[in-house]
């Protein structure tokens, strides 16, 4: 009779490792896999806004109007002809960081500085890295890798 008893609490909690073994394979196939890139503007934001040297007197709503201006500036880039698609430079270039200076300082009557807003548009790029938005950076003409 030991032997039958055995046998069956072996068979019972063997059954039971097979129903909970099945239940997580189930719950882990029910999860997606792939999660989609999200750029949220308040979390980059509060990135670049723990990330700003020192010298850099910018506050939460100076960084937000710099960002929301870039924005502005990328749109305009857009096209509606996708199969010419125009290279863009995350972390902003000398063109883009002048446009988003005067729409500012015409919109907004405020001035910031060449170098705040270009600092500001190089801890965004650094946010896209940090989300996988955006690869490695490329070597800038004129310069040789290593």
């Amino acid at each position: 009779m030991t032997g039958a008893i055995l046998f069956f609490a072996a068979f019972l909690g063997g059954v039971l490792l097979l129903i909970m073994a099945l239940l997580v394979w189930q719950q882990a196939r029910a999860r997606p896999t792939y999660q989609p890139l999200e750029y949220v503007v308040e979390h980059a934001v509060l990135h670049i806004l723990e990330r700003l040297p020192e010298g850099v007197r910018l506050n939460r709503a100076d960084v937000r109007r710099i960002l929301d201006y870039e924005l502005h500036y990328l749109q305009g880039l857009a096209q509606d002809d996708r199969r010419n698609p125009v290279d863009t430079i995350a972390g902003g270039h000398d063109a883009s960081i002048q446009w988003i200076q005067s729409e500012i300082q015409s919109k907004h009557g405020v001035t910031y500085s060449f170098d705040d807003i270009a600092t500001v548009l190089a801890l965004e790029a650094d946010y896209l890295v940090a989300i996988g938005a955006v690869g490695d950076p490329v070597a800038n003409q004129g310069e040789e890798e290593e």
